[in-house]
């Protein structure tokens, strides 16, 4: 764990994504979850070393955000599109998933359900504790259901999936017009700290070169359906503009992942959204 900020504590070495914590007066609000479930049961001990879990917000609908938060009895907090998605989502699936991640899971998975949210939002909304504001926002892009968390006083923002600090980027659900949007938003913002998705720690002017790699696979897939390219085709000869590696431990190959994006854009291509 690291100490970012008088308040701010984050964890970038859990699988997958990374987690944080706010300290207020009136409690701690969270930042997702582990996705081991011996590492959310360590992860809630050590919060609580700090004071009381009032809320857990979860930043997407993707199970690294969201599939330990079973382990966190407090009010939980998502966007609208977010809890939809986590309806559709299999216990079964999940449980068997913890099981190949975590030697620990199956005494822990015993009772365990896919946690709903108690309060969700839109487009925005704000968490008055003590002496702090936890900003809400709709981030979307990576994910339909992707927000923002920004504390003021702070100066810093956790920006879900929309950063990914020097790791490949995930666009195999995105939107990356959409995308490349919610990073404008966030440029435009006061911070001082940066709390990507995947990652280390960073400042604002990623934003650009984020911006880049996504414009970059944007006009990749551009340039292979002019020259009359069919989507296997694409798959087969689109080098990936993305400079960074894929982060250790998750699923699919590097190939897998490209074929996928590509894949999506193409398909985002045919609906004219792209």
């Amino acid at each position: 764990m690291i100490q970012i900020t008088k308040n701010v504590y984050i964890e970038t070495g859990m699988m997958a994504c990374n987690i944080g914590f706010v300290t207020t007066k009136d409690g701690l609000v969270l930042i997702d979850t582990p996705m081991r479930p011996s590492d959310a049961v360590r992860w809630r001990e050590e919060a609580r070393r700090k004071g009381e879990i009032r809320y857990l917000i979860n930043t997407e609908e993707h199970p690294d955000h969201w599939q330990g938060s079973f382990f966190f009895p407090c009010v939980l907090i998502t966007h609208e599109e977010t809890r939809d998605a986590l309806k559709r989502a299999q216990t079964s699936e999940v449980i068997e998933r913890a099981k190949q991640l975590d030697p620990e899971a199956e005494s822990l998975m015993k009772d365990y359900r896919i946690r709903f949210a108690d309060i969700t939002f839109t487009d925005n909304m704000n968490l008055y504790l003590g002496e702090h504001t936890i900003r809400l926002f709709h981030l979307p892009g990576h994910s339909a259901g992707g927000i923002g968390v920004y504390i003021p006083e702070e100066r810093v923002v956790f920006t879900t999936d929309i950063v990914f600090h020097k790791m490949k980027s995930w666009l195999h659900e995105s939107d990356p017009l959409g995308w490349i949007s919610s990073l404008r938003r966030l440029s435009q913002m006061d911070i001082e700290v940066v709390v990507p998705g995947h990652g280390e720690l960073c400042k604002k002017d990623y934003f650009d070169e984020q911006s880049r790699i996504i414009q970059g696979w944007i006009d990749a897939v551009k340039s292979a359906i002019k020259q009359g390219w069919s989507l296997k085709e694409a798959q087969e000869r689109i080098s990936s503009p993305d400079p960074y590696p894929k982060q250790k431990g998750t699923p699919k190959t590097e190939s897998e992942l490209n074929q996928e994006i590509i894949a999506r854009l193409y398909q985002l291509h045919s609906e004219g959204r792209l």
